[in-house]
């Protein structure tokens, strides 16, 4: 059974000619429509997802925007803007996706394939089924954050496993507009070994190749046998807010916070691997990035290289809480001065991630 999402505080434009010429702008075409080219046009500085943002803001009746159109800084139970927050299972609004028209249920759909690569819309959908027992427009909730055209402006889906970004504006220092996070338990709460059905398991995979071909005293660096950030103890699951100052007696799953060029996360370096090595994390690394459209990857890309490329980061393979066999790590992590990468994958997956250029981008998570 799935636990109830914790809920945090939370028209103008022709539809058929909206809907007529959807994909092209959704997509980015050239071949773009009317509404896009004319007082809709995004600014210069316009992020990916800017179109399909604006046609659904748009579309949006005063009592929608009541519930879950918010100020660019509305507050969060953490203190800070609510817009920071990452966590596996919540509701960042009200306002679930059945609950808007078809016209706006197919704007919604239009704004996640401009985040989503060809095929990942439709595999969050199959995730939401198998981990809730209902469509994906019951459980995902959605909300913006300040306004279309104002240079502050992005759209949050949310739900169970998910906390997802879409820009309308420029992204910043941030990859994705901030952090997000993924999970999936098709076969259930305590996933079988080899995570059978798991939509995400393909990543852990490979990185299952590039611990291979560590020699042992590389594995030995690589592997870490104490202190696996976690979320239950004593029988209690650890449900506190992590804010950017906060300290903490123990490491916990949610903590995608950046912690800069000074520190020493445990894991590998990967300027000291090998030639074959490092292709193979970089390997990984495409594999991570599959799901998202050219324009996200490419902001990880930038932000990577700014802090001095995958050179800098570190890979960790986690021996606790481990159901699969040696060398088939179901919990590990890639991390660089402002680059997190989290897979936990027992009792089932969550990945968290959190990416910029600078590591002084804040985020405010929890477990949900």
């Amino acid at each position: 059974m799935r636990p109830a999402q914790p809920t945090l505080p939370a028209g103008v434009v022709n539809r058929r000619e909206v809907l007529g010429s959807l994909a092209a702008a959704a997509l980015g075409s050239t071949a773009a429509p009317a509404w896009a080219t004319a007082q809709n046009n995004p600014p210069p500085a316009a992020g990916p997802s800017a179109r399909p943002i604006r046609a659904f803001y748009e579309s949006l009746t005063d009592g929608q925007r009541r519930t879950m159109c918010f100020d660019w800084d509305r507050r969060g139970p953490s203190g800070l803007p609510l817009r920071l927050h990452v966590t596996n299972n919540w509701a960042v609004s009200p306002a679930a996706v059945e609950s808007f028209t078809r016209e706006q249920q197919t704007l919604i759909d239009a704004i996640l394939q401009s985040v989503l690569a060809e095929g990942w819309p439709a595999r969050l959908a199959q995730q939401a089924r198998d981990d809730t027992g209902q469509a994906w427009t019951r459980d995902r909730k959605i909300a913006i954050f300040g306004r279309p055209g104002t240079g502050q402006c992005q759209c949050v889906i949310s739900g169970f496993h998910l906390t997802l970004r879409a820009l309308e504006s420029a992204p910043g220092q941030t990859a994705f507009g901030g952090a997000i996070c993924h999970g999936h338990q098709p076969s259930g709460f305590n996933e079988r070994v080899g995570h059978p059905g798991n939509i995400f398991w393909y990543q852990a995979q490979r990185a299952h190749q590039v611990y291979q071909i560590l020699n042992g005293r590389q594995r030995q660096q690589a592997l870490v046998a104490r202190g696996m950030p976690w979320y239950e103890f004593d029988g209690r699951i650890d449900r506190r807010i992590i804010l950017p100052d906060s300290r903490l007696d123990r490491p916990l799953e949610p903590d995608v916070r950046l912690r800069g060029p000074r520190a020493t996360p445990p894991g590998l370096l990967v300027s000291e691997m090998t030639c074959d090595q490092r292709a193979a994390v970089q390997r990984v690394l495409e594999a991570l990035l599959e799901p998202y459209r050219q324009e996200y990857r490419d902001q990880v890309l930038a932000c990577l290289r700014r802090q001095g490329g995958l050179e800098r980061c570190r890979l960790a393979f986690y021996q606790e809480h481990t159901i699969g066999w040696e060398g088939e790590w179901d919990n590990w992590r890639l991390e660089g001065p402002s680059f997190v990468w989290f897979f936990r994958g027992v009792p089932h997956v969550h990945i968290w991630i959190h990416v910029a250029d600078d590591p002084a981008s804040q985020v405010t998570s929890h477990f949900g």
